[in-house]
């Protein structure tokens, strides 16, 4: 090809038809320019296309990521349902007086969550490879409202179980250390109670004496309302969670 235009040039200028070949000259540019245009054209929807692909990758895991999330916010929601009810009670029993015929387990009283961190830096940096705007923009959302329940998770309720509840109900004798030991398995980090079901490691009487006490009801308030505050958030994330997922399964449709 390159020889027959390179023949066409040459007989145009023994021919001494300058103008002719400078017209020709200038379509051979154009012809060129025009294919290099063509190919740019093509290697850049062959970009794309990866880009899209890789894209949809990402998304499906996102959205497989936040399946597993949702699961463990009903854990989250089920576990504050119990200790709410907990401190409801003790509450009533404590200051109205009121007569409680069953408690929910009192070790829930010092319970704190299995609590693994949901949003890690490999998410945090898939959010770059997404080029969908309305995704993105919710996936922004969603990562703050996660740091935000996390924050209230780890800086404030945790040190307050930890550093006021726990080491007040140990002063007080709470603890039923043979049930303790007694256990097959010493671990409260599982989803149920099958293990200490009938081996109450809190003693219930103390606990419902304890409950009489301002002083108890006092850190009970403190740890009840950062509960609270906790799930508020809670709820934030699982709304937000929901709809995200939503929102990629509808969008993954375009891709």
């Amino acid at each position: 090809m390159i020889k027959f235009f390179r023949h066409i040039r040459k007989s145009l200028l023994e021919q001494n038809k300058m103008g002719k070949y400078f017209k020709y000259a200038i379509g051979e540019i154009i012809l060129v320019v025009i294919g290099i245009l063509i190919a740019l054209g093509i290697n850049n929807w062959n970009e794309n296309r990866k880009s899209k692909l890789v894209e949809r990758d990402v998304l499906n895991n996102i959205y497989e990521n936040l399946g597993v999330d949702s699961t463990q916010f009903n854990y989250y929601n089920n576990q504050y349902k119990q200790i709410d009810k907990l401190h409801l009670d003790l509450y009533k029993y404590g200051m109205k007086n009121e007569t409680i015929d069953l408690i929910s387990e009192p070790i829930l009283i010092r319970r704190s969550l299995y609590f693994k961190l949901l949003i890690n830096s490999d998410f945090k940096e898939n959010l770059y490879t997404i080029n969908n705007q309305k995704i993105k923009k919710e996936l922004v959302s969603y990562i703050g409202s996660i740091n935000d329940m996390e924050t209230i998770y780890w800086i404030e309720l945790v040190p307050l179980i930890n550093d006021r509840l726990k080491p007040y109900l140990a002063e007080q004798e709470l603890y039923n250390a043979e049930n303790w030991f007694e256990l097959r398995k010493r671990t409260i980090q599982s989803d149920t109670f099958e293990e200490i079901t009938g081996k109450n490691i809190i003693d219930k009487d103390k606990l419902l004496a304890l409950a009489k006490t301002k002083k108890f009801q006092q850190i009970l308030f403190e740890v009840n309302a950062k509960w609270s505050d906790f799930f508020t958030r809670l709820k934030t994330v699982i709304e937000e969670n929901n709809d995200l997922r939503m929102l990629i399964k509808s969008e993954l449709k375009n891709y």
